[in-house]
């Protein structure tokens, strides 16, 4: 192979072997560098070096540990043995903002965070699960305001995050490395770039971030993946030209997701890690629960979207919309259980909040929808957001509580996913709505 394609596959795969003629040199300049990135801690400075170190540090370890803003400590149970996270799904900020009522979603959606959060205190950590912009209505030059908007609410709270982009965080005039880059000026985000490669081949958001117990042994790993979507952003496609993307967590990512697993394995010296899975479009084995039946005593939570929306659903090859789905999501289908995540957790069908088991070749996940979020985006179905609620001891019991706290603040859907689920009963989750107030002006 020539020597510029080994140099190309290597910087595109982001986890394959870095050509060793070069790690010399690149390891003295990640000496002088990270210099500055310990003096990272003046602000002014860090907004400067961190995106450098971030890069390089990439290039030296393949992306195997995310970078994070080194004033962030490490993900960490509480002294009670319990994790608790917040998910937030399908914002969609940013819509006709040119119209009195776009601004007035933003702020209603802000709300439905406040109001969540207002009553799940012990959040230790937030999951914005894709969508959080809805691209075809916002500039190259003013999306990066939306973020603001989301991250200011979050650090107020000192809370930290992670985030997964969806379908609608890309599109002509929408750049999804610029809202990464954005978010990355926020101490608070983990939001990471593990595999390198083109915005349009592996998407933006593919990363792990490990939980440490009280004796700081890594007791879970929480996985982000982005299954990209959406259309061709400005800096891939140039101009306004709207081109599909491919809406499936690509094979390079699966690769990489087996690969680092294998490794946290091996690191833990041969033990696996419990671990939780985030994508925002779900994958087949939803639709395959869906078909089969979804029933509201047993799997409590709206069934409105039907049939649920896999990845790869409607993309054609040449880049127009309309096709049937092909199995593109099958490799990431059978690493997800193959890996053995307990939980994966997906948003894109508003109308869609339930949990259910599912199993294949003697293994099991639990899947779960989130609660739409956002007052943007299609369907009125009430806003909130899925908590879920794990402890060490339950982990090692393949168990964790789930439960979706409404805007009203009302809890629906609690459910306990171990395993009993599936034979255990609970009360049903009615199909509530809510719209967004009217003026008489407007």
């Amino acid at each position: 192979m020539p020597r510029d394609a080994e140099r190309t596959k290597a910087a595109g795969g982001g986890y394959t072997r870095f050509t060793r003629v070069r790690r010399a040199s690149y390891c003295r300049v990640l000496l002088v560098v990270s210099t500055f990135c310990l003096l990272g801690l003046y602000s002014q400075l860090l907004r400067v070096t961190s995106p450098f170190c971030e890069q390089l540090g990439g290039f030296i370890n393949h992306r195997h540990r995310p970078q994070l803003s080194p004033l962030l400590s490490p993900l960490k149970f509480k002294k009670d043995g319990s994790f608790q996270l917040s998910i937030f799904s399908d914002l969609h900020f940013g819509e006709n903002a040119w119209e009195p009522w776009g601004p007035k979603q933003d702020l209603a959606s802000l709300g439905v965070i406040n109001s969540v959060l207002d009553r799940e205190p012990e959040t230790d950590f937030v999951v914005l699960n894709g969508d959080i912009i809805t691209g075809e209505n916002v500039y190259l030059d003013n999306d990066t305001q939306y973020i603001d908007k989301i991250a200011e609410t979050l650090a107020s709270r000192d809370i930290t995050w992670g985030s997964t982009y969806g379908n609608h965080d890309s599109d002509c005039r929408l750049s999804p490395t610029a809202m990464f880059e954005r978010e990355k000026r926020y101490k608070g985000s983990r939001t990471a770039r593990m595999v390198r490669g083109r915005e349009e081949g592996v998407g933006v958001t593919n990363y792990y971030l490990e939980v440490q117990g009280l004796d700081a042994r890594v007791e879970m790993v929480l996985w982000f993946f982005d299954s990209r979507g959406g259309f061709v952003s400005q800096e891939e496609g140039g101009g306004n030209r709207r081109k599909g993307r491919e809406n499936w967590v690509s094979k390079e990512v699966v690769r990489w997701f087996r690969e680092m697993s294998g490794r946290l394995k091996r690191e833990n010296g041969g033990r696996s890690l419990p671990g939780l899975g985030f994508v925002h479009i779900p994958i087949g084995a939803f639709w395959e629960v869906q078909k089969r039946g979804i029933d509201g005593k047993k799997q409590p939570g709206i069934n409105g979207d039907q049939p649920v929306n896999r990845q790869g659903e409607g993309w054609c090859k040449d880049g127009m919309e309309g096709c049937e789905y092909g199995g593109q999501d099958g490799g990431f289908m059978e690493a997800v259980m193959e890996e053995g995540l307990l939980g994966l957790f997906v948003g894109h069908d508003h109308g869609d909040t339930w949990c259910s088991d599912y199993e294949k070749g003697g293994r099991r996940v639990y899947l779960c929808f989130g609660q739409h979020t956002g007052y943007g985006g299609y369907g009125s179905w009430i806003r909130g957001s899925r908590q879920v609620w794990v402890s060490i001891e339950g982990l090692r019991l393949r168990e964790m509580d789930t439960w979706v706290r409404l805007e009203s603040g009302k809890v629906v859907g609690r459910v306990r996913l171990n395993e009993t689920f599936g034979r255990d009963e609970y009360e049903v989750v009615e199909d509530e709505r809510t719209h967004l107030p009217v003026d008489e002006e407007n």
